[in-house]
């Protein structure tokens, strides 16, 4: 065979990955520390992160209200977390495994994308302040709303300089 075409067929056959992974995570490293390590190298929470997959419960509602606004989802049970990140046109999806947050272990990661919804707004508003919305109609249900309450005056001084999010916090009091 052609030495040339051995090459190209090589090449052509080797993983070429998209964008490189992040140096700072490492398997079973604790989320909290990823997370800081994560912003110190400019990757944010994706805002729109939990837009796709619907309402927020049990794990990816403590995230949520302790300022994790990056959850997508997470699973029941033996819990696994997707959190969705970018920096700039790149993206990270990482997943964690561990009940409570302060258990939770970086699992893998990849520079997919987070999935889009049919139809999803490019102007959404952020997943936390989404959260409130979500639990505030039904907060007396679950005989919550003294927590939601919190949450709202957190959202408050996070988005003070935001009058648009200021309006739809207003008009959720």
């Amino acid at each position: 065979m052609n030495k040339a075409i051995v090459i190209v067929v090589a090449l052509l056959s080797a993983p070429v990955p998209v964008h490189a992974a992040p140096a700072v995570l490492k398997v079973g490293e604790p989320f909290i520390k990823a997370r800081k390590q994560l912003y110190a190298a400019g990757w944010r929470a994706d805002p729109l992160a939990h837009l796709s997959t619907g309402e927020h419960m049990g794990l990816e509602r403590q995230l949520v209200e302790n300022g994790y606004a990056e959850v997508d989802s997470c699973s029941e049970g033996l819990s696994f977390c997707i959190l969705q990140y970018i920096k700039g046109n790149a993206c990270l999806r990482l997943q964690t495994q561990g009940e409570q947050i302060r258990w939770m272990k970086v699992d893998q990661w990849s520079s997919d994308c987070r999935e889009r919804s049919v139809g999803e707004e490019r102007n959404a508003l952020p997943a936390d302040v989404r959260y409130l919305i979500q639990w505030r109609k039904d907060c007396e249900l679950a005989d919550e709303c003294k927590r939601t309450q919190r949450f709202l005056l957190k959202l408050k001084q996070k988005y003070r300089h935001d009058p648009v999010i200021m309006r739809v916090l207003a008009s959720h009091n």
